[in-house]
């Protein structure tokens, strides 16, 4: 497989990550919802406006992680992943001597085909130090030196 083939792979399943993560935070919303609906007030008050008050704490938890996930999403529908890439930058497929990056969302280590990706955006403090480099040039990291092997 070619490597844009597989770029286009690492991207979709981020795609779908990002997309599962989002229908998961509206479920627990409607959840959230139906339970606000359901919560009677008891002649116990504080009962009542205590389970009222962690409801809403909730609701705004999860309204929160829905915000962040969608700016999130938007930043990477914006990724073209076909685009061959010569520099560190957002859709770049990075290999280092510790594995491959994916530039593009802060998602953390994903596996695709039995190969570890790890996804980062440019502000993470690796993504900062990568930044518009290219294939051979030496970065410096968490004290160390590190040369980028190939990027696509």
């Amino acid at each position: 497989m070619d490597s844009i083939t597989f770029k286009n792979k690492v991207h979709q399943h981020c795609r779908e990550i990002l997309e599962d993560r989002m229908i998961t935070i509206h479920k627990n919303l409607d959840r959230l919802m139906d339970s606000k609906r359901n919560e009677t007030k008891s002649s116990a008050g504080d009962k009542y406006e205590t389970g009222m008050a962690m409801i809403q704490n909730e609701e705004d938890l999860f309204k929160r992680q829905l915000a962040d996930t969608s700016k999130i999403l938007e930043q990477f529908q914006k990724i073209d992943a076909s685009k061959k890439c010569t520099l560190v930058e957002p859709g770049a497929m990075v290999e280092l001597p510790a594995g491959w990056f994916y530039i593009s969302a802060g998602m953390g280590k994903i596996v695709v085909e039995d190969e570890t990706i790890f996804c980062i955006s440019l502000q993470s403090p690796i993504g900062v130090a990568l930044k518009h480099k290219k294939a051979t040039d030496i970065i410096s990291f968490n004290n160390q030196k590190f040369t980028i092997k190939t990027i696509y």
